[in-house]
């Protein structure tokens, strides 16, 4: 039915109309012809009668003088009245005495023979085919001697009643006329406004950001008019709105952009719909891959699985979880531990339902780190108090033990092989009284540096240990040089070697062997350079290190010895190296044939100015996470 009505307001107001009219007019018509047929009718009754009752009288004459022509003749004359269809001259039996030529010679019918014995005066009746008819006595001599019947004329009913319909019609042609000639000059100053409305709202459908053609001309006064100029004002409030949001948005996007902290949004099936560069910068990822994907596909692993396990919990609980500390590898950096502090809250819909959960995400690896120095400064500087009270305290108590082995050493009845204990002793007595004036290296420069047979040093640290050796169940297997010398701080390599040395012996608690070797080689500089030097290694067949360890292996404080390791060892250890421009290569296994090695190699020329060294940049060659490690 749709498809058939027009879709204008002009062609609806038409065919509206044309409907409205010809109802109108078919009830009308209706009316009118009902009522003019009945008028008719009533009309055609009373002539029919007077006619019947005048033929009558007219018929009397020849009827009683027999003249049957006459009476014909009369009859004859009676068509020409238009309202007389037929008329017939019957005796009181029936039989037929005078006929017009239009009607056949028919006996009565059954109506009319009923009406024989009844006809006194003119009446009328109803034959079975609906058709009225007239009959009237035909008197002579005061006594009815015959009848007289008329049929009434149809056509002239019908002529009358196809007047009635053509006059109707004619008016309500006209007045369809004269209501759409209005209607047509008043939609179109209608329809035309209306369908520059419409497009304009197409226009603003297809593309909402252009304005083309607008504001749009106001031609009438009316309210289409109106109309029009609230559509202006709609499409300007409309612009200023989205020139509104899309400030807001920029706005948002910046800050979203290029915020120091990660942001990201995530739909029902905990996917990615949404995260800044900022974030994608962090995981070390583009946003390209980050977008449609759940956590676990980029980052599997607990981290991943954590997070999806908050975000679930939002989604339930529509509740935020706020400042949860995580810490966790990416893949972008394996082996490097990060921490991050996340908050996840619920983006509801306008029916209130969680339709996202966003995160907030900020990385405070480097502030932990930041907050671990600073810790560690404060252990240094209160180390560097309690060693400077140390050492003032116990000096005066290591020169009267020296005095009294100078006196030991020259006393008259101590044999050679007791002189070589004391003065080993001595030596060894020196060591901790530098140890001791330097606040246990916190400040180790000695007054000069000397050419140091390093062969000479590592065989006396061994015997210092060599009790320690024995009941460990330790061999030590030596493989050095005798003509080698590092013109450096005596003191400093011993200590240097003492640590390496101990070290070793501690990792090997159930037995193993200890190989030190001392030769000339060639190998880097702390400043990089290629050169020839002195090249010490100290390895054992101990547990070997894991990979923590590894990492934190010259960190300062960091022990894995528990109550007995101070966490300085190394760390001392590793200055006195880049103090003399040296570099170190630690390799460590564990598991099946484990166990550590200490490759020192000092470049020729020994020691370099003090100050440049340790201002220079750092080119340590420290190990990977999977080949160093360091015990202490």
């Amino acid at each position: 039915m749709r498809r058939i009505l027009p879709r204008t307001i002009q062609g609806q107001l038409i065919l509206g109309t044309i409907v409205v009219q010809t109802i109108l007019l078919v009830i009308f018509l209706s009316y009118t012809i009902s009522s003019q047929r009945e008028f008719t009718r009533s009309r055609a009754r009373e002539r029919l009668l007077q006619q019947v009752e005048r033929l009558a009288n007219a018929s009397s004459v020849p009827l009683s003088q027999g003249h049957m022509d006459a009476l014909r003749e009369i009859l004859e004359i009676s068509r020409i009245t238009p309202t007389i269809g037929g008329a017939r001259v019957t005796d009181l039996d029936g039989k037929t005495l005078a006929v017009t030529q239009s009607n056949v010679d028919q006996p009565l019918s059954a109506e009319e023979r009923r009406e024989l014995g009844g006809a006194l005066k003119p009446r009328l009746f109803v034959t079975e085919r609906g058709q009225t008819e007239a009959v009237a006595p035909i008197y002579v001599s005061g006594q009815s001697t015959g009848l007289i019947w008329l049929e009434p004329s149809a056509s002239a009913t019908a002529v009358n009643t196809t007047s009635v319909v053509n006059s109707a019609l004619w008016y309500g042609g006209l007045a369809l006329l004269s209501n759409l000639l209005p209607i047509v000059l008043i939609v179109r100053g209608v329809s035309r406004p209306l369908r520059r409305l419409r497009e304009a709202t197409q226009q603003i459908i297809r593309d909402p950001e252009s304005n083309a053609g607008f504001p749009l001309t106001v031609t009438t006064s009316n309210e289409v008019g109106e109309l029009t100029r609230s559509f202006n004002t709609m499409v300007r409030e409309l612009e200023d709105q989205r020139s509104g949001l899309y400030e807001t948005l920029a706005l948002l996007d910046s800050m979203l952009g290029n915020a120091p902290i990660g942001f990201a949004f995530f739909d029902q099936k905990l996917r990615y719909v949404r995260l800044n560069q900022f974030l994608a910068d962090m995981n070390g990822m583009p946003i390209n891959r980050h977008l449609g994907r759940r956590m676990s596909e980029i980052f599997p692993g607990q981290l991943a699985g954590g997070v999806e396990q908050l975000l679930e919990t939002v989604f339930t609980t529509g509740e935020p979880v706020r400042d949860v500390e995580m810490k966790g590898e990416l893949p972008s950096q394996p082996g490097v531990q990060r921490t991050w502090i996340c908050n996840w809250y619920p983006v509801r819909s306008q029916q209130g339902t969680v339709r996202w959960v966003g995160g907030v995400v900020m990385e405070i690896t480097q502030r932990l780190h930041s907050e671990e120095l600073l810790r560690k400064t404060e252990k240094l500087a209160a180390a560097g108090r309690l060693a400077a009270s140390i050492a003032h305290e116990i000096n005066n108590p290591l020169e009267a033990v020296t005095n009294l082995l100078y006196l030991l050493e020259t006393h008259p009845q101590m044999d050679e092989e007791a002189r070589q204990y004391v003065a080993m002793a001595q030596g060894e007595l020196a060591r901790v009284s530098e140890i001791t004036q330097q606040t246990l290296r916190f400040y180790r420069q000695s007054t000069f540096p000397v050419e140091t047979q390093i062969v000479e040093v590592l065989n006396s640290v061994l015997t210092l240990h060599q009790s320690r050796l024995t009941s460990a169940r330790i061999m030590v297997e030596r493989e050095m040089d005798a003509s080698i010398s590092l013109f450096g701080f005596s003191g400093e390599l011993r200590q240097l070697f003492a640590n390496l040395i101990g070290n070793a012996i501690d990792a090997m608690v159930g037995g193993g062997r200890l190989i030190v070797r001392a030769r000339y080689g060639t190998g880097r500089s702390l400043q990089g350079q290629w050169c020839t030097g002195v090249r010490v290694t100290v390895s054992d067949t101990g547990s070997g290190m894991s990979e923590e360890t590894l990492r934190r292996l010259f960190e300062p404080f960091y022990t894995t010895k528990d109550a007995t390791g101070t966490g300085l060892g190394l760390w001392v250890s590793d200055e006195i190296i880049r103090k003399h421009s040296g570099t170190v290569r630690v390799k460590s296994r564990q598991g099946e044939h484990s166990g550590t090695s200490f490759a020192i190699f000092f470049p020729e020329g020994g020691l370099v100015d003090t100050q440049v060294a340790l201002g220079s940049d750092d080119k340590l060659e420290r190990p990977s996470a999977g080949a160093v490690a360091s015990r202490q």
